[in-house]
C-alpha cells in the first residue's frame, strides 16, 4: 500500500509538472508565427538569366537602403515564368519592397536589386506600405521586376566631396547622393545611390556603391521634413560621363559643388 507520506510526494510531483506545463506554454507564447504581411504579384520584364541562383523579396524600413544589413531578405521565389504571386509576412510598420536577384556561385550585393514598389504611375517615386496590425495582410502591392538591371554583385564604387555653398532649404530633413546611369532617369533603378547623409552641412565625403556602367550624372537629393522623395529635389548636378570598367574599380575624384 501507498503511505500517506508517499501520496503527498506524488501529489507535490503532479503540481509542480501542472506548474512547468502553464510555464512552457506562456514562455511559447512570443513564438507564434507572424501573421501580418504584404501580398501581390511579381511582374517580371525580360529573359531569365541562366546563371540565375535565387531571386528574393527584400523589404528595408528606410530608403535608401545603404547595404544589405538594412534589408529583410524573404524567401526564395520561383524560378521561371512572367509573374508569380507572393506575400511577404512582417511585423506591423512600414516598410519598402523590392525584387534582388542573386547569380550562381556569387553573394547578395545592394547593387542587385532589380525591382523596387513604387509609387503607382511614378516609376520615380520609392513607396513605403504600412502594415497597421498584427493581422492585417495588406493586398495588390504590385512589383515590376525588369531583368535588364539584374547585376552580380560587386565591390565597384564612385567617391568624392561635395561642397554646399548657400543657405541650405528651409525643412531639409537628409540627403542622398547619385550617380544615373541615364539622364533624366526613368526608374529608380537607373540610379545608383549613397545611404541617408545629415542636411545642414558645409561639406561631406561619399561613396555610392556603384555596379560597372557608365553614369552620367551625379548629383543630390534632398528630401525635406514630412515629404516623399522627389527628384525635384535634385540639386548640384555633374554632368559628366563616369566610367566604372569592372566591378572591383573604385572612381576616386568625383568632386563637386552644390549651390543653393
Amino acid at each position: 500500500m501507498i503511505s500517506s507520506k508517499n501520496r503527498q510526494i506524488q501529489l507535490l510531483l503532479i503540481i509542480l509538472a501542472t506548474s512547468l506545463i502553464f510555464l512552457t506554454c506562456e514562455m511559447n507564447h512570443g513564438l507564434e508565427p507572424i501573421r501580418s504581411g504584404i501580398s501581390g504579384t511579381i511582374k517580371y520584364i525580360g529573359k531569365w538569366p541562366q546563371n540565375t541562383a535565387e531571386v528574393r523579396i527584400i523589404a528595408a524600413t528606410k530608403f535608401p537602403p545603404s547595404d544589405l544589413n538594412d534589408l529583410i531578405i524573404g524567401d526564395i521565389l520561383p524560378i521561371g515564368g512572367d509573374s508569380t504571386i507572393y506575400t511577404f509576412y512582417l511585423s506591423p510598420g512600414d516598410y519598402y519592397l523590392g525584387l534582388v536577384w542573386r547569380e550562381r556561385d556569387a553573394s547578395w550585393g545592394i547593387q542587385s536589386i532589380f525591382g523596387i514598389y513604387t509609387t503607382p504611375g511614378n516609376a520615380l517615386s520609392p513607396a513605403a506600405i504600412s502594415i497597421p496590425d498584427e493581422k492585417s495582410i495588406v493586398t495588390g502591392k504590385d512589383i515590376v521586376a525588369d531583368f535588364a538591371y539584374a547585376k552580380k554583385a560587386s565591390s565597384s564604387s564612385i567617391s568624392g566631396k561635395i561642397s554646399f555653398i548657400g543657405n541650405w532649404p528651409e525643412q531639409s530633413e537628409n540627403f542622398m547622393v547619385i550617380a544615373a546611369t541615364k539622364f533624366p532617369p526613368t526608374s529608380l533603378l537607373d540610379m545608383a545611390f549613397t545611404g541617408l547623409q545629415p542636411a545642414y552641412v558645409d561639406s561631406i565625403n561619399y561613396s555610392i556603391s556603384a555596379a560597372p556602367a557608365t553614369y552620367h550624372v551625379v548629383g543630390v537629393v534632398i528630401k525635406k521634413v514630412n515629404q516623399s522623395w522627389a527628384l525635384e529635389n535634385l540639386v548640384g548636378l555633374l554632368l559628366k560621363d563616369i566610367i566604372v570598367p569592372t566591378d572591383t574599380s573604385a572612381i576616386k575624384g568625383v568632386d563637386f559643388p552644390v549651390f543653393f
